[in-house]
């Protein structure tokens, strides 16, 4: 759990950062009674909630600060995050995106999560965890090395 987070918004054509939400829930100055003129704790929910929070911050301001609408959000796969934006223009008006390496790690959270809930998957001449690193490693690649094979599939569709 963190006390601060950040959530910005990159352009997928340049590579530069368009926009950023800087959240905190601390002010070590306010701490220390330093009376000066600062952006203090910008953030008073629960830290569960800052991602969700920051993206819907930036989005809600992309029309009236950068004059454009984004479409398409790239996250980490949490989907609240998402669902705060996905119709913030309008209905359906951004997609998501997912992260091959969020959607890699899932894999392999989700075979350790199997192992410890079924008997007889792990232990000695059975499935390990350096195993399931090497699994979680090939599906990555085996992802990354077939991008435009299901790009192409999908543009079919």
């Amino acid at each position: 759990m963190s006390l601060n987070g950040c959530v910005s918004v990159i352009s997928i054509d340049t590579g530069k950062i368009l926009d950023l939400e800087v959240m905190t829930q601390y002010c070590k100055m306010c701490e220390m009674n330093i009376k000066c003129d600062h952006e203090c704790s910008n953030y008073k929910c629960s830290f569960g909630n800052m991602e969700s929070v920051g993206a819907f911050r930036i989005f809600e301001r992309s029309v009236m600060k950068r004059e454009l609408q984004y479409t398409e959000y790239y996250g980490d796969g949490d989907s609240k995050a998402f669902l705060k934006v996905k119709d913030i223009y309008g209905e359906d008006t951004v997609t998501r995106l997912k992260c091959i390496g969020h959607v890699q790690k899932r894999v392999g959270s989700r075979l350790r999560k199997l192992k410890k809930k079924t008997k007889g998957l792990g232990g000695k001449g059975k499935l390990t965890d350096k195993f399931y690193d090497k699994l979680q490693n090939y599906y990555g690649i085996a992802i990354r090395s077939n991008v435009s094979a299901v790009s192409k599939r999908c543009s079919l569709q």
